[in-house]
């Protein structure tokens, strides 16, 4: 069990040091130079951390610029047709519709579209029913 080797390094009066006393005297030694190190690395941080956040903020701005002209377009031409116009009377072919709970019921065909100035007022007078239920 004797061993010649100690475990662990001796310093200069033969006592063991540990690595926390090593790093402590490495710091020691080097302090200077680590502070520097340091410096530079947090000033490289911050540099792209600048350039990063003026690249967003442009790319915000040109992005918000198209699309304040894309909704600028649009909303000039509401304004030159504000009233809504009716759809165009056409004819829906017959068809079957799947209802929530599963069933399907044949649809008949029928008139959609146009507006109530056309007269045609009287033609269909349960207009308000939904035709899958007047098939049904």
């Amino acid at each position: 069990m004797n061993d010649s080797t100690p475990s662990e390094p001796t310093s200069e009066d033969g006592e063991p040091t540990s690595f926390v006393e090593k790093t402590k005297n490495w710091y020691g030694k080097h302090r200077t130079t680590i502070r520097a190190a340091c410096g530079a690395v947090c000033g490289a941080a911050v540099v792209v951390a600048v350039v990063v956040a003026r690249q967003a903020r442009e790319q915000n701005t040109t992005e918000n610029t198209r699309e304040a002209e894309d909704t600028g377009s649009a909303d000039d031409s509401v304004e030159e047709d504000e009233r809504r116009t009716s759809p165009v009377r056409h004819s829906v072919a017959g068809h079957t519709r799947r209802l929530p709970d599963g069933r399907e019921i044949p649809v008949s065909g029928y008139e959609r579209g146009g507006s109530s100035e056309d007269g045609d007022e009287n033609e269909n007078e349960d207009e308000d029913e939904d035709p899958g239920e007047a098939a049904a």
